[in-house]
């Protein structure tokens, strides 16, 4: 995030609701929770049976607890049966833990 810009991050991997909500917030703790959501995109991925690859993560969006998939994303949750998504984000130090729950 020092390199390329608190924006240019969130803008990157996050539904772009979710990096103005982010961006929007408090600046001093917008590290720790760009760290969150990618720790929650992470555990999607595996979660999925794809990890990083083989979706957007711009269609991915969580807030205020609540994950959401739109897009392709959306489709080929529907193709494999998923219909409910549990995300959790936590902090710890300065570890970012997620985890991810897909409901069929």
């Amino acid at each position: 995030m020092e390199r390329f810009g608190a924006e240019k991050c969130a803008g990157r991997i996050l539904h772009p609701d979710e990096a103005a909500y982010l961006l929007g917030g408090n600046r001093e703790r917008l590290p720790e929770r760009l760290a969150g959501r990618w720790a929650l995109r992470e555990a999607f991925g595996k979660a999925l049976g794809l990890g990083l690859d083989g979706w957007s993560w711009k269609e991915l969006r969580y807030r205020n607890g609540r994950m959401h998939a739109e897009g392709a994303l959306a489709g080929l949750l529907a193709a494999r049966g998923i219909r409910v998504l549990h995300g959790s984000v936590s902090h710890d130090g300065n570890l970012a833990l997620a985890v991810v729950v897909l409901e069929g």
